[in-house]
């Protein structure tokens, strides 16, 4: 296995798409497509492999984020990876969405991961927390909560102000925008977790029970 990595977001705002080799960044590229996503996808991709000198047989294994996010975008995404990495016959590495961005700063040794959800609420996962907090779709209230009790955690976003309007949100949230690149090496890393394409299961969150 030469450990070349394809790893495809759909899942927020941006559509990203990155190569990497053995958990090292080969080429990335990330375009708002809008309702573009299911038609651009498969180009990026082949521009992506194209500029890299690879075919994609070259490929070793998949990454995909899988949710919680923006419902067409997680389903494009997961389609995509799945169908592709059924028929190279290579495993597929599932990584949550709200992962994805926290890995995208480094600096965030303790983070609330925030994403717009809609209807007044986000979605929200902590990182670097013990008994943190679990991804779910929560609203304002409990999310101000939790804050409250973690002083030390920082909360970050893909869009900030986006995500505080919905859930009323006031306290500060840093923008941070989401790196597709992140994914090829925490994939690499979990090479032997991959698991069968068929077997891919997406997250639309809602609250765990007696958080609500």
């Amino acid at each position: 296995m030469r450990g070349r990595v394809l790893a495809l977001d759909c899942s927020l705002r941006l559509t990203g798409v990155a190569l990497g080799e053995e958990g090292r960044e080969v080429a990335s590229e990330a375009l708002d497509l809008g309702r573009r996503q299911a038609a651009e996808l498969p180009l990026m991709v082949a521009r992506l492999l194209e500029g890299a000198g690879w075919s994609v047989r070259d490929l070793d294994l998949v990454a995909v984020t899988s949710g919680p996010g923006y419902f067409t975008g997680i389903r494009v995404g997961a389609a995509y990876a799945a169908a592709l990495a059924f028929g190279l016959g290579v495993g597929l590495v599932p990584i949550p969405s709200l992962e994805m961005l926290a890995l995208s700063c480094p600096d965030c040794t303790a983070s609330l991961a925030l994403v717009y959800a809609g209807r007044g609420f986000v979605y929200a996962a902590s990182h670097g927390v013990p008994e943190g907090c679990p991804a779910g779709e929560y609203g304002g209230e409990f999310v101000a909560e939790w804050m409250a009790r973690h002083p030390g955690v920082q909360a970050i976003s893909d869009d900030p102000q986006r995500a505080a309007r919905a859930a009323e949100l006031t306290f500060p949230i840093r923008a941070v925008r989401p790196d597709v690149r992140v994914l090829t090496g925490a994939a690499w890393a979990r090479r032997d977790r991959a698991i069968d394409p068929k077997d891919l299961k997406v997250a639309y969150c809602r609250a765990p029970q007696g958080t609500e």
